[in-house]
């Protein structure tokens, strides 16, 4: 975890893990299921902006009362509440897979109180035409072909290994378990879509070009949903372009967070 510092706050007396490092404007960057981690696409995002990355709620370090979570609107919640604890007013919000599905919710709801929005493949959307894959029913190896565009690379391999390290253990099926909470059998918000149009902040959606999990059909439509909004398609990378490339995707994403610091 280079670049960052580990704390733990108090939410609604819940503990909640939280990674941060930078300075600069205030970036709150949710994250997928698979890498609840400093990465270095923060490390390369901190260079000018301070980057918060909190644990979602379940995941290890923030298992505090996740009962009480039973909505994605508690997770957005909860997130406001932990802005609030923190004094963390009107960040820049981005989001990967389930936590763009986090941060969409957020816009449609409260887009006032952030600044503007990156979405990274990001689950929360209901296609017919081009459902999402159900990763809770795969296996290691059909987990990383899903994931990554390349699944028998040492990146695909240590994130999704065919056996969790004793350490991980743990961890990973706190993970599994979250996000089942939210995603079992359907992955998504069907009226999420609908009401894509209450997104009003200037918004930057990236998409793997060969995503498995969640069709680029799902890329265009937050694009066509969410009117003040641009689509960049990261070539050769998977569900987790900010993962998989991450300096493809700090380039664009350092750019359109420039042009909207106030």
């Amino acid at each position: 975890m280079s670049g960052c510092k580990e704390e733990i706050i108090k939410v609604r007396g819940r503990n909640t893990r939280l990674l941060r490092g930078g300075e600069g404007a205030p970036l709150m960057f949710l994250h997928d299921a698979f890498c609840p981690a400093w990465l270095p696409l923060h490390d390369r995002l901190a260079s000018e902006f301070e980057v918060f990355v909190p644990i979602h709620p379940g995941f290890a370090g923030s298992e505090d009362g996740f009962e009480q979570f039973e909505t994605m609107e508690d997770l957005v919640i909860h997130y406001l509440d932990l802005c609030e604890a923190i004094k963390l007013v009107r960040p820049a919000l981005a989001g990967s897979s389930f936590g763009g599905w986090i941060a969409a919710e957020w816009a449609i709801r409260y887009g006032e109180r952030l600044r503007c929005l990156v979405l990274i493949d990001a689950l929360g959307l209901r296609l017919p035409t081009a459902p999402v894959a159900d990763v809770l029913s795969l296996d290691g190896p059909a987990l990383r072909r899903t994931l990554f565009a390349e699944a028998n690379c040492l990146l695909a391999l240590q994130t999704v290994p065919d056996t969790p390290s004793v350490e991980a253990i743990v961890p990973t099926i706190l993970g599994r378990r979250a996000l089942a909470r939210f995603a079992w059998q359907f992955p998504d918000d069907p009226r999420l879509l609908r009401y894509l149009y209450r997104a009003q902040l200037p918004t930057l959606v990236l998409w793997g070009e060969r995503d498995e999990c969640v069709p680029i059909a799902h890329g265009n439509a937050f694009h066509d949903g969410i009117a003040n909004s641009r689509l960049l398609v990261i070539g050769g990378a998977g569900h987790l372009p900010h993962l998989e490339a991450p300096g493809q995707c700090a380039k664009p994403i350092h750019e359109f967070l420039r042009k909207h610091e106030r």
